[in-house]
């Protein structure tokens, strides 16, 4: 076996970085921002690309309603305004996430109540009713690295307790849950579109099929001419449409145009990103140290926003860390073990007792979280290439992967 790059070995690849590259930035991509650029720098309603772009997502997710923000973030905050939750209130949340999927309720003053994971590092309908508390008002769940959860169970946990449900799909634009769509199931659900699957470079998107919570979107995100000509006037809530409700999120007009290039090219990144992840799945099956954690097929479909692969640590002479610098050496510069979205449950933003007080942070002791621990200390990540020109770094990539893993199996 030749020796591995950190002991002297030659590297599996060498090929400069950056070895992934998002979106596909070619003449016609270019031309649609230049376009927009002549066309419009700002729009204060929907009548441009901005209307034009929610209606491609709202039919690309397969919701009456798809409104845009300028972040995931601020869409998540606009959901739980819009539900009305307000501090004394909770919401049961993944302690395994991105910090964004929860932060906007704790800047509300909302309790943020912290479920464990399964070994796919999602929610479950058991571990949300685990944690549940007389005050919980609100389900949020994270479809992490691109599987989806069991929606079913949850959706039925949903409903038994009266709760509502909110989705979290940023890693999961192509995912879907015994045949539908995610971002289907909630009350309101939420894309980040930055580096994702589907990206306008910065922003999110609300999408929901309720009527009410469309137009109040639009007051937690926009407001004036776009408020005043779209939201009913019999509305309680129309006095408000000149000011919306203090703050504004509106995308810009050139992350639309980015997006709504992206959506016209769906189908065509689906089947590319999905040929690759379907390469990976086969080429790492016999792999002892690092496996592909995916959903089985015949309950959902992968997301296609990273490969997430499972270390083995009973089966290595080495520890994840170790393995993960090992691949690095060999040139896979792309394999990591990611330190911002882990268990948030000990975070000083939520870890406080005084709600209405986040500059004085009480330090707690973070949940007993035993799914969540065991799943991040063993998960790294792989992007999925969706350049046609990548399959000398998917090659590479996964030569790497099993030099290493030959090299420090036991």
């Amino acid at each position: 076996m030749t020796a591995l790059a950190a002991h002297g070995g030659p590297k599996t690849m060498d090929i400069p970085g950056p070895h992934y590259r998002w979106p596909i930035i070619d003449p016609s991509l270019e031309r649609a921002v230049s376009d927009q650029m002549h066309r419009s720098l700002s729009d204060r309603d929907a009548r441009g690309i901005i209307g034009e772009y929610e209606a491609a997502f709202a039919h690309f997710v397969g919701t009456p309603y798809a409104i845009s923000f300028s972040s995931g973030t601020s869409a998540i905050h606009a959901m739980s305004r819009i539900a009305g939750l307000r501090p004394g209130d909770a919401v049961l949340a993944p302690a395994y996430t991105f910090l964004a999927t929860a932060s906007p309720f704790a800047y509300d003053g909302v309790e943020v109540i912290f479920a464990d994971a399964d070994d796919h590092g999602n929610v479950t309908a058991d571990s949300l009713a685990a944690k549940l508390a007389p005050n919980v008002r609100a389900v949020i769940v994270t479809h992490m690295w691109g599987n989806p959860c069991p929606m079913d169970e949850i959706v039925a946990f949903c409903r038994s307790h009266d709760l509502l449900l909110f989705e979290d799909c940023s890693h999961a634009h192509f995912a879907s849950w015994g045949g539908s769509r995610v971002g289907t199931f909630g009350d309101m659900a939420v894309f980040s579109t930055n580096q994702k699957a589907i990206t306008t470079g910065e922003g999110g998107v609300l999408v929901t099929s309720n009527d009410r919570y469309r137009e109040l979107a639009l007051l937690y995100g926009h407001y004036n001419k776009r408020c005043l000509s779209e939201i009913d006037s019999s509305a309680e809530y129309y006095p408000f449409a000149f000011t919306g409700m203090g703050l504004k999120h509106r995308m810009t007009t050139l992350g639309a145009a980015i997006g709504l290039h992206q959506l016209a090219q769906a189908d065509k990144i689906e089947a590319r990103r999905r040929g690759v992840l379907s390469r990976v799945r086969q080429e790492l099956a016999d792999n002892p140290v690092v496996t592909p954690v995916l959903v089985p097929e015949d309950r959902g479909r992968h997301g296609l926003y990273v490969t997430g692969l499972r270390f083995c640590p009973e089966a290595a002479t080495v520890t994840r860390d170790e393995f993960v610098a090992l691949a690095v050496a060999e040139g896979a510069t792309e394999v990591d073990a990611p330190g911002s979205t882990r268990d948030i449950s000990g975070e000083p933003l939520f870890a406080r007792r005084d709600s209405f007080a986040p500059w004085k942070p009480e330090q707690v002791a973070a949940a007993a979280l035993p799914g969540v621990r065991s799943f991040q200390d063993v998960f790294l990540k792989i992007p999925i290439w969706g350049y046609e020109g990548d399959e000398e770094l998917i090659e590479g990539y996964l030569a790497a992967l099993n030099k290493v893993s030959g090299a420090v199996a036991r």
